[in-house]
């Protein structure tokens, strides 16, 4: 099952619009999630690793979460998977 939401979000001074996101998937800690956003700007799609975790900062546990782009295509590039193609 695969959640899919239409909203804008700021990352790094850009402003997106989610188009796709997988499932969270449980990382190697015991607090530890991931997934990927797949966002429009403009005429590009952005896939964003989003990683969220929880520590202790101290006096108590905080939940942080991070993101880090690790792809991104024109509407047009050949390059781009198939069934991206739907969403946009």
């Amino acid at each position: 099952m695969v959640n899919v939401r239409l909203f804008v979000t700021d990352f790094e001074g850009m402003i997106m619009k989610t188009i796709y996101k997988t499932n969270q998937w449980k990382g190697y800690g015991k607090q530890n999630y991931y997934w990927n956003e797949y966002r429009l700007d403009g005429d590009t799609v952005h896939k964003i690793k989003c990683n969220r975790f929880k520590y202790f900062d101290g006096d108590e546990s905080v939940w942080e979460t991070e993101e880090k782009e690790v792809e991104s295509w024109a509407k047009d590039d050949p390059d781009m998977p198939d069934w991206l193609h739907k969403y946009l």
